[in-house]
């Protein structure tokens, strides 16, 4: 029995510093001296990461407008042509259209009816007024005012339909009175809403136009859209109105700054993605909708513990830092501890676990220390 304690002692008394050397380092002052160490103490810090993300430029839909005619009608004049920059209220292109001619005629004939009947109406008035005639001749003719007022109004407003302003209506009644003939009757002109650039053009002098045929697309290009397919797993990480900042590839030493707009309504089923748009300026006009781009999209920040990435390092699958022993004696002193890591933004590791805030740990010199631990017996990796 005296035997079997003795063994016992022995394995004990050989086994643990063995145990303790794979726990911990203890280096002399010589091989401390022999060392570059640098510390520092596990904090709290406020991170913020960044998405990298590939995307294309769209134009902003909000400054795209389709130019159409409300009416048929035949081209005669075409004014601009595609890729033309464009001010707002240029003439595009002139067409002529039976409809509106018809239309115009039906005006004018109204117009003239509207006049004799106000003007009979007030050769009534004044007789009845003076009793020469009976009320219901007086009533009569105030109708007849009515309806023809109806009527002229009821014509005015189809050829606002037909795209002629208030000034081009006054300047048709003008004509008419003072009997100068015009070639322009009939014919519509087709103007850019906003300034910008044709994108598309559909027409070609002598082509017949259908009544909401698209003729051009103008389109303001001095805000674009960017949009990038976002990782559902990062979603958690963003907000709307969160920065980002664009390079594209033909002008690589530029950047364009934007914000994410909106994010997309459904998510693609096979990529686990999610749109997002991103909107920015484009005041140079360098950009162009198509254009490949990189997007570097803020996150939402989040405290929680970090360390250099310096200080950490791996054996096999877990990361470890070297903790150091805040006790005097135990100066030169390094324990190896295993930590749970996220990940790297801007040479920080954010740490979820294995260490305590204050703590002091290795930032220089960790990969002399992990030699001298795994020469002492600590965690080798795995093999294969």
């Amino acid at each position: 029995m005296m035997r079997i304690y003795l063994l016992a002692f022995l394995l004990f008394v050989f086994l643990l510093p063995e145990t303790a050397m794979a726990n911990q380092i203890k280096l002399t002052p010589a091989q401390l001296n022999n060392i570059s160490l640098a510390k520092t103490t596990v904090e709290a810090r406020e991170s913020v990461s960044q998405l990298q993300l590939n995307g294309v430029l769209t134009v902003d839909q909000r400054r795209s407008y389709k130019v159409t005619s409300i009416l048929d009608g035949i081209i005669f004049d075409v004014k601009v042509v595609a890729h033309e920059q464009v001010s707002k209220g240029k003439v595009l292109a002139r067409l002529r259209s039976h409809a509106l001619g018809q239309a115009q005629g039906e005006y004018l004939e109204a117009l003239a009816l509207f006049e004799l009947a106000q003007s009979e109406r007030e050769r009534i008035k004044a007789l009845w007024a003076d009793g020469l005639i009976a009320e219901s001749r007086w009533r009569k003719i105030e109708s007849q005012y009515k309806t023809a007022q109806a009527q002229l109004d009821a014509r005015r407003r189809k050829l606002s339909m037909g795209g002629m302003s208030g000034g081009q209506i006054k300047r048709l009644a003008g004509q008419t009175k003072t009997g100068k003939q015009t070639n322009k009757l009939a014919e519509i002109n087709l103007v850019s809403p906003i300034a910008g650039m044709v994108t598309v053009m559909n027409i070609d002098s002598g082509q017949f136009l259908e009544a909401g045929q698209t003729a051009f697309n103008i389109v303001d290009l001095s805000v674009l859209w960017a949009e990038v397919k976002i990782p559902v797993a990062n979603l958690s990480q963003l907000e709307i109105g969160a920065g980002a900042v664009l390079q594209v590839q033909a002008w690589p030493n530029k950047s364009y700054h934007g914000k994410l707009l909106s994010l997309g309504s459904e998510v693609d089923m096979q990529s686990q993605t999610l749109v997002g748009r991103i909107v920015l300026d484009n005041e140079d006009g360098a950009l162009r909708p198509g254009m490949y781009i990189k997007a570097s999209l803020d996150s939402l920040g989040r405290r929680g513990l970090a360390v250099p990435a310096s200080a950490v390092f791996r054996v096999g699958d877990q990361a470890y830092v070297f903790k150091t022993l805040d006790q005097k004696s135990l100066e030169g002193h390094f324990v190896p501890t295993p930590i749970s890591i996220g990940t790297e933004v801007d040479g920080w590791i954010a740490v979820h676990g294995g260490i305590e805030a204050g703590a002091e740990i290795v930032t220089q010199g960790v990969a002399e220390l992990k030699s001298h631990w795994q020469y002492a017996g600590g965690a080798m990796p795995s093999e294969e």
